[in-house]
């Protein structure tokens, strides 16, 4: 019987970052943390919707406070490809169920979601996208024995509880997410930063869907419903990393950038509210 690996910790995390040798052992590190989260998902013994949505939050934890860290002081490709190979491995390994709309997420693949936007996050807050852009641009996931992107497979629009009206997906990634980005993202009086920056990492996760689907039409998040309809996108993050972006292939180029902008903007316009 082989030995579970030990659990990284932030501190162990941060040293291997700064020692540049220590790449092959921030990947090894990285990637045994994702498969042991991989497992305790699979094993976990919960029953009904919340107690195992909280169960899977409960089993990832560890995994997602690594993945925040580690993007938001990662400063070079090396580093970059350990994040998106922990998404990789956490879209393809852990089952995945379809829905016949498109808009409900597989319970298990919330933990999916939670990893893309740790990375998000960390990269948003060091104003450096490039594990992002990785991400969205390198990592592919099957469904149905189709393969795409996994922002576009995974990052759907709802949770559905059985019987019940869905909920916002990034709502429960922001109760969730809040106070693990603490450190890097602080509070506020009304919390306006951190929401600016859901926002935009929203923003450019939907409008990045145009590759996959008709130009524009990634599901919408949080943002747009929780603003004024005349408020402008926010597209902010996108902009001003479009060339990284178009360098991950994000997009193939500038031209497609503003075709799916477009198309988007105008999802997301008649999704907001007054």
């Amino acid at each position: 019987m082989t030995s579970q690996p030990e659990t990284v910790t932030l501190a162990e995390l941060k040293s291997l970052l700064a020692d540049p040798a220590s790449r092959i052992k921030l990947h090894d590190a990285i990637s045994d943390e994702t498969m042991r989260t991989i497992d305790a998902v699979r094993n976990a013994d919960c029953e009904g919707y919340d107690e195992c949505l909280r169960a899977y939050e409960h089993a990832s934890a560890g995994l997602i406070k690594l993945l925040v860290t580690g993007s938001y002081f990662s400063d070079c490709a090396d580093h970059d490809k350990a994040w998106a190979h922990a998404v990789r491995l956490l879209a393809n390994r852990i089952p995945y169920t379809s829905s016949a709309h498109g808009t409900v997420i597989n319970l298990q693949h919330h933990v999916t979601l939670l990893a893309m936007y740790a990375v998000a996050f960390g990269a948003a807050a060091a104003d450096r996208i490039d594990p992002l852009a990785r991400i969205i641009g390198t990592v592919r996931a099957e469904e149905d024995g189709s393969i795409g992107r996994v922002t576009y497979l995974v990052n759907c629009a709802q949770l559905k509880r059985p019987d019940e009206a869905p909920i916002q997906a990034s709502l429960r990634l922001w109760m969730t997410l809040r106070s693990i980005t603490d450190e890097f993202i602080p509070r506020t009086p009304e919390d306006a930063l951190f929401d600016a920056v859901l926002d935009e990492i929203e923003y450019l996760l939907g409008v990045t869907h145009g590759r996959d689907t008709a130009e524009g039409t990634g599901p919408v998040g949080y943002g747009a419903i929780q603003v004024l309809a005349t408020r402008v996108a926010p597209d902010r993050l996108v902009r001003r990393n479009l060339d990284t972006l178009i360098a991950h292939n994000a997009f193939q180029s500038v031209d497609e950038f503003y075709i799916c902008r477009e198309r988007y903007n105008k999802i997301y316009a008649a999704e907001a509210r007054v």
